[in-house]
């Protein structure tokens, strides 16, 4: 089938120095051969929703932009001093500008100078830029929300055939208001021009530009086959019949509303496609293959800010590697303020399994909202870590996110109750948009949920959680010892955690010493790993010998700052036992001497004589 190009006549472009003129054919014949017959139909169909060059843009039906700015002072700024060979390429680009009508010569008060940029994939400076910072610290900011690209990926959930257009120079669609043009003024050796549509480089053109194409595809309601990312636009459907009926919809919708979308750009009809970063096809979500390679040949780091960038590179998919915050945590140590550099072996064995984690290849199962979901989480002395599941095909469980931090300083003052609960409303918190309003499982041991339901009068952090947990519907499933696989990054009894983290009052061989040497009731206690604990209410406390119980009392005092009777009952009983152990706590503090001496008075004072 051949295509029948529509030739535009007007605003032609001048073709000195390789300048593309409007006359190129749109459709190269070695991209039209792989096509299928209905997409060549709709191209021939819509041809003229394609851009001939990058000047040849549409100009979107909506009332012109407004620019608002905190100050009625111009900014005006002199043109930067440019090379020959730079000079000649600015002025070919504003040539073309003004051939196409985007800009126009102007008289304003205000100026911003030109530079050039080096173009994505190009060795040499070619982009044209506006250096608009002393503008845009005057502009009022536009806080329409920009995509969020989780929510954007949920969208592709069980489609099978993909499609993306680009929009071609996608800003300069958008016209601007007559009284507002002269604020985007800008400067070059030649002049002073000012641009009659949304330039790249002002503040507020993503907000602007994105609003527009959002409420475009909503008023066409094209939410449950369409997504945008900017000037990207994803078709998404299950069946190739579906498909084309889709695209055409988008390239009726371009037609009229006048939107020029960029052929070159464009992906039709496959059964994946690379979008943001990740390539994705039915049901699935995998980093890009371009984006790994780039990873897979970074050298180990030489100083912080090489670190920096290795770190921003790898966090784009953090959410494909288990235990993530676990395994980068000797490198966030280096990146810590006044540390000196010092890569060790430990640093060198974080670098290359963060790499390997990628360079393998890991894949996510697109979240699917029909299916059942399975939470899965873990607490050691260093991270906290979640992994969400759904079924697959066959049934067998298969990670949608994976979710990992390391501890805040005061949370490594936590007992591992305490922070296994810590990991289950962190990862509550983290998967809410997946969670909330639906039935799901938490696979986790029951010692961390029966605890929080058990602890009377609830304060602070605890009283909180028990808030944030009631606002879900969720069932409780028993993992025991290490089937909880991926989510558990310690692997050892959940008692034996406890007791290990619950000594940081005391040292875990002098607890031994002193039992062996007190003499202690064996038959009420249970020992483990040769610690002598007590069960109460599913809650294993260590049993304190005498000899070691005013230490405790000092220790847990000092530690936490003095707190009242009640707050030391709630911190020492959570984890110790011995009888009487309350009495003892409210004797130890009303005798302080340091709490006496800092104890507001509240008698009344004595009156006058």
């Amino acid at each position: 089938m051949s295509l029948h190009i529509q030739e535009n006549t007007n605003n032609k472009v001048d073709n000195q120095d390789g300048i593309v003129n409007t006359s190129e054919e749109i459709f190269p014949p070695l991209i039209v051969k792989q096509l299928f017959p209905p997409i060549l139909s709709l191209l021939s169909k819509y041809s003229h929703v394609f851009s001939k060059n990058k000047y040849d843009v549409g100009k979107i039906r909506i009332e012109p932009t407004r620019i608002n700015l905190a100050s009625d002072l111009p900014v005006s700024q002199r043109a930067y001093r440019t090379s020959a060979t730079e000079e000649v390429e600015i002025n070919k680009q504003v040539k073309n500008l003004l051939a196409a009508g985007l800009i126009k010569e102007s008289t304003s008060c205000y100026s911003s100078p030109v530079t050039l940029a080096y173009k994505r994939d190009e060795m040499k400076k070619t982009r044209l830029c506006i250096d608009y910072r002393k503008l845009n610290a005057i502009c009022k900011t536009d806080a329409d929300p920009l995509p969020r690209i989780d929510t954007l990926l949920d969208k592709l959930t069980n489609a099978k055939i993909f499609s993306t257009l680009d929009l071609a120079s996608g800003y300069w669609h958008i016209s601007l208001h007559e009284k507002d043009k002269e604020k985007l003024a800008f400067v070059t050796n030649e002049g002073l021009y000012e641009f009659q549509v949304l330039p790249f480089g002002f503040r507020n053109a993503p907000a602007i530009f994105n609003r527009t194409i959002r409420r475009i595809l909503n008023k066409h309601k094209c939410s449950t086959f369409a997504c945008h990312y900017f000037d990207d636009i994803v078709i998404f459907s299950n069946s190739l019949e579906e498909h084309y009926a889709h695209l055409e919809q988008i390239f009726k919708i371009c037609e009229k509303e006048n939107i020029k979308l960029k052929f070159s750009k464009r992906v039709f009809a496959k059964d994946k496609i690379n979008f943001l970063g990740y390539e994705i096809k039915e049901g699935c979500i995998t980093p890009d293959n371009h984006n790994i390679e780039s990873i897979k040949k970074l050298q180990p780091p030489k100083n912080v800010k090489q670190l920096q960038g290795f770190l921003g590179s790898v966090n784009v998919y953090n959410k494909f590697i288990d235990s993530y915050a676990k395994i980068r945590e000797p490198l966030n140590q280096l990146l810590k303020k006044d540390k000196q550099w010092h890569w060790t072996a430990e640093c060198q064995e974080a670098f290359e399994l963060l790499k390997n984690k990628l360079v393998t290849k890991p894949a996510l199962q697109l979240y699917d909202p029909k299916l059942p979901l399975h939470v899965f989480c873990d607490a050691s002395q260093v991270a906290i870590g979640a992994v969400l599941k759904q079924p697959d095909s066959s049934g067998n469980l298969h990670p949608v996110s994976y979710h990992s931090r390391t501890l805040r300083s005061y949370e490594k003052n936590y007992c591992i109750t305490e922070l296994e609960c810590l990991a289950i409303v962190d990862a509550l918190d983290k998967f809410y948009y997946y969670l909330h309003g639906k039935k799901f499982i938490i696979h986790t041991d029951h010692a961390a949920l029966v605890w929080l339901k058990n602890v009377k009068k609830l304060r602070g952090r605890l009283f909180r959680w028990s808030l944030q947990l009631s606002m879900f519907d969720y069932e409780v499933k028993y993992l025991k010892g290490t089937a909880n696989v991926e989510a558990d990054m310690l692997s050892r009894h959940p008692t034996a955690q406890y007791i290990q983290h619950s000594v940081h009052l005391l040292e875990l061989d002098e607890i031994k010493t002193h039992q062996n040497l007190d003499n202690l009731d064996n038959s009420k206690y249970k020992k483990i790993n040769d610690v002598l604990v007590l069960k109460k209410k599913n809650l294993f406390k260590i049993a304190v010998p005498f000899s070691l119980r005013r230490k405790v009392l000092q220790n847990a005092h000092e530690q936490f700052g003095h707190p009242g009777t009640q707050k030391m009952i709630n911190l020492i009983t959570s984890q110790y036992y011995w009888p009487h152990i309350n009495q003892d706590i409210s004797v130890f503090v009303k005798h302080c001497d340091v709490c006496q001496l800092n104890k507001k008075k509240r008698q009344k004072r004595f009156g006058l004589l």
